[in-house]
């Protein structure tokens, strides 16, 4: 136990030295987010919240006995999911590629063809468990792709997806603790230590009024896909079914399944970005960013908290399984509420009237730089969103 908190204490600490550190020299790599029309934010602000957070989990594990509990395959998944991330933090990478790496790193954690997948929690007679093997196994794998773009899609406000993996990562580690299956419990304090280190930069707080880091692709995307493999692994370790331990992380998901329903009902692709996401909903009912995140991290907690009850109280998976209506409801509900969210085309705003502006020589865009008056049109910004997330 004493080797547990000093382990936890190691990653806290190295993950805000990292932090600090990964912020003066990101700008170097181009690891950096500018602030336009879709990113509303002050200034450049660095995108190395993830490499620090994972390097922190690989340097604290890999000096560590127990570092052996994680297979090869899953650190090559996560350095798979890393490098994708950073690269697509800085070209912006086509979302077919993107979705094609996301693939093979499913495969990866996953690995389907070991004979192993997630529990059903229902009692099966051997043939039609060889029949349903391979159907679970894409279900795993879909799995992790769709929570990979779930965090990737809830980070939009300053310690948004930060503080859902906290929890999760809470709630995940206390199920592991109950069912006594040792060997997980370590990565995921370990990991949930990284996160809270750099949470103290990221969340708002009367110490920090705005986001200092932020995860980048990478970080969000590596949450998502280390979330999902903690979660599949402990299905079959602990015997728990898959859809009770997807309590821990209902509210990510059902978000995701609610964007692109609409985008699609919308005509538009579904990794298209707009405001349809429920942080922006909360923020257009006027909700401040640091009690949207609180709201939001709040709600993630409680559900977590719900599945895990029922398996300490060993409720029915069934009743688990059809209980996953409630929160489904209510946010659909909370959509349909909410006029911005239950758009179902596309808005066309109406073209600007073009305004005269006097242009002084030596001033204003280059291809404006002449020496008489210019005619600009005062186009107004486009609403935007607080970070780098789709």
């Amino acid at each position: 136990m004493f080797a547990w908190i000093t382990n936890v204490l190691a990653a806290l600490i190295v993950s805000a030295a990292l932090v600090v550190i990964l912020k003066r020299v990101s700008p170097v790599f181009s690891l950096v987010d500018h602030p336009d029309r879709r990113k509303l934010h002050d200034g450049v602000v660095p995108l190395c919240g993830g490499i620090a957070i994972f390097a922190t989990f690989a340097i604290v594990m890999m000096l560590h006995e127990r570092a052996t509990s994680l297979p090869v395959n899953f650190w090559a998944g996560l350095l798979v999911t890393l490098v994708v991330g950073v690269i697509d933090d800085r070209v912006d990478l086509p979302a077919v590629r993107r979705l094609a790496a996301q693939f093979l790193v499913a495969l990866m954690l996953v690995n389907p063809f070991s004979g192993i997948t997630i529990v059903t929690g229902i009692a099966l007679p051997p043939a039609l468990l060889a029949i349903s093997f391979p159907l679970l196994a894409i279900v795993a794998v879909f799995f992790v792709i769709g929570l990979i773009n779930a965090w990737n899609m809830i980070d939009g406000v300053d310690g948004l997806a930060g503080g859902c993996a906290a929890v999760a990562l809470f709630w995940l580690s206390v199920i592991a603790a109950y069912k006594g299956v040792t060997e997980l419990i370590l990565p995921m304090l370990v990991l949930l230590a990284a996160v809270c280190g750099f949470l103290a930069f990221n969340m708002r707080s009367p110490w920090v009024a705005r986001a200092k880091i932020f995860l980048g692709d990478a970080g969000s995307t590596a949450l998502g896909a280390v979330i999902a493999y903690l979660i599949i692994t402990l299905s079959i370790r602990a015997n728990i079914a898959f859809t009770v331990l997807l309590w821990i992380v209902i509210v990510p998901v059902i978000d995701t399944l609610s964007l692109i329903v609409r985008r699609v009902q919308a005509g538009r692709s579904p990794l298209a970005a707009d405001r349809w996401h429920l942080h922006h909903l909360l923020l257009d009912r006027a909700i401040p960013p640091a009690k949207t995140t609180m709201a939001i991290v709040a709600t993630s907690g409680v559900c977590g908290g719900i599945g895990c009850m029922s398996v300490v109280l060993g409720a029915s998976n069934l009743l688990m399984t059809f209980a996953l209506l409630v929160p489904l409801i209510a946010h659909s509900v909370f959509v349909y509420l909410t006029p911005t969210g239950r758009l179902t085309t596309p808005q066309r705003r109406p073209a600007p009237v073009p305004q005269l502006s006097v242009v002084p020589a030596g001033m204003g865009r280059p291809d404006l730089n002449i020496n008489h008056a210019s005619v600009q049109p005062a186009t107004p910004p486009r609403p935007g969103i607080l970070s780098d997330a789709v």
